[in-house]
């Protein structure tokens, strides 16, 4: 089985139940709804099998203050402890997002000129004050919170290119110098705290690592514990560089689930209906084949019943590797839904599975760059790296609605990832899964047949809101 299997938040209310409609991404809110929902969400986790949950924005998210600790109020960390409790109450470990010199050093580099370079969102990686900061920070997280690990997140921000930072050879070679610096740390302070670097922003997305940057990666595999080839918009390491990679590698290697659904912060849990069980399986049944023992799958709230199907059928995938992706399916469906009987059970199946199919067969994975921002979704601006090869730009991390605002949005994934005979074929299709949830549902009362019911109706509204607008 998979070594390092870890389910990964992303933001600490990325998977809660209830939406919340009234705050930007990322909120970082904890009260009771967010700590009812990750009791029922890390004990779902322990049953399918997952050892990790990797999450940002328990502590803080761009706050950090001059003098750490005040940064935290008394009642915040009784909270992140009830947090970190529940995590290990259910037998998981409890990786804590860290930005190293990155994600959470805003007010300081705005306050103090010591650690400020080029960027305002990265601290100055030749700076030793900008060092004594990162230590102090890691110091504070582990004097006061039974963590288990950390994610050393250090290039999603960019980094300083000041005169000093100059003398680093590439970007890699400054990414890895502050994650090594940092993981040292932590190995000789404290000893026992699992290590993990993303590959977030080493790269401009489209791009792969070459033989020398291959060996760059290999030489800080030797300082951390696992190493996430995290693949929004595909992965750093080619495919076939893969196997010869891993047969002299530090860390237990692993990737992210190949696609996956952004979950939208504000929108209520049954709207959208996209499984993608075997998309996931293919790509983590190729991992393990190449000699991959870990990875971060991207979670979403559990009470979507795509996110669930999804999520259970990897957790079986990640403890048998070998295991195949219909068993798994049905063995989810008969763990979930308690079907009647067999045929029962296969019909349930059989709606996810088409579900699956009905999507990939109908989307388009290139962005609709003509489209006005109204029906996009307000980050084409990141996506300036594949003007030249736009067919490069292909989830990977798939969003349903805009990332940022304040209420429900716009079902942009229909309009940007769908051409008008994609939609009507998508509708034609899910009409017809509605039909098949309520024959299901007229044979055994369920409450989740109910809810997928309830997301197919919601899908076809959507649809036929996005066809409107694009006209």
């Amino acid at each position: 089985m998979f070594e390092y299997r870890i389910a990964y938040g992303c933001w600490l209310n990325d998977s809660r139940k209830k939406p919340i409609t009234e705050e930007d991404w990322p909120s970082i809110r904890i009260d009771e709804d967010t700590l009812d929902s990750l009791e029922e969400t890390m004990a779902f986790l322990e049953t399918a099998g997952y050892n990790c949950f990797d999450v940002f924005g328990l502590i803080t998210n761009h706050s950090w203050e001059d003098d750490i600790p005040s940064t935290v109020s008394p009642e915040r960390v009784a909270l992140v402890r009830r947090v970190i409790d529940i995590v290990h109450r259910h037998g998981l470990k409890l990786i804590y997002g860290l930005g190293v010199y990155s994600w959470g050093f805003d007010g300081i580099i705005a306050r103090n000129p010591a650690v400020r370079g080029t960027n305002p969102q990265a601290m100055c990686a030749s700076a030793p004050e900008s060092e004594a900061i990162m230590r102090r920070v890691v110091d504070y997280v582990s004097q006061t919170f039974d963590v288990d690990g950390f994610h050393l997140e250090a290039a999603d921000q960019g980094r300083c290119e000041c005169e000093k930072c100059r003398r680093f050879n590439s970007d890699i070679d400054y990414y890895n110098d502050i994650n090594t610096r940092t993981a040292r740390y932590i190995r000789q302070k404290w000893p026992g705290k699992l290590l993990l670097v993303n590959t977030s922003g080493y790269l401009r997305w489209g791009d792969t690592f070459d033989a020398a940057q291959l060996e760059q990666v290999r030489q800080l595999s030797r300082e951390i514990d696992v190493f996430i080839d995290v693949g929004s918009h595909g992965v750093f390491v080619r495919p076939e560089d893969r196997p010869g990679l891993l047969r002299d590698f530090g860390a237990a290697f692993g990737t992210s689930n190949g696609f996956w659904i952004y979950p939208p912060q504000r929108w209520e849990r049954d709207r959208w209906l996209i499984p993608h069980v075997y998309q996931n399986h293919e790509t983590l049944t190729r991992l393990w084949k190449d000699g991959g023992t870990a990875c971060e799958l991207f979670l979403s709230p559990l009470n979507n019943p795509g996110a669930e199907i999804t999520c259970l059928c990897n957790g079986l995938l990640l403890k048998d590797p070998t295991s195949d992706a219909d068993d798994n399916l049905r063995a989810a469906v008969e763990k979930l839904y308690a079907p009647v009987d067999e045929a029962q059970r296969d019909r349930i199946a059989g709606i996810f599975r088409k579900a699956e199919r009905l999507f990939f067969e109908c989307w388009h994975p290139e962005r609709d760059r003509t489209l006005p921002e109204t029906l996009s979704d307000g980050v084409e601006h990141a996506f300036a790296w594949s003007e030249a090869h736009p067919e490069l730009a292909r989830p990977g991390e798939f969003f349903l609605e805009r990332l940022f605002g304040l209420g429900p949005g716009f079902p942009c994934y229909l309009t940007l990832h769908f051409d008008a005979d994609g939609r009507a074929r998508y509708r034609t299709g899910m009409q017809a899964l509605l039909g098949q949830a309520k024959e299901a549902l007229a044979l055994q009362s369920c409450d989740r047949l109910e809810r997928l019911a309830a997301c197919i109706e919601n899908v076809l509204r959507d649809i036929d809101t996005a066809a409107a607008a694009k006209g």
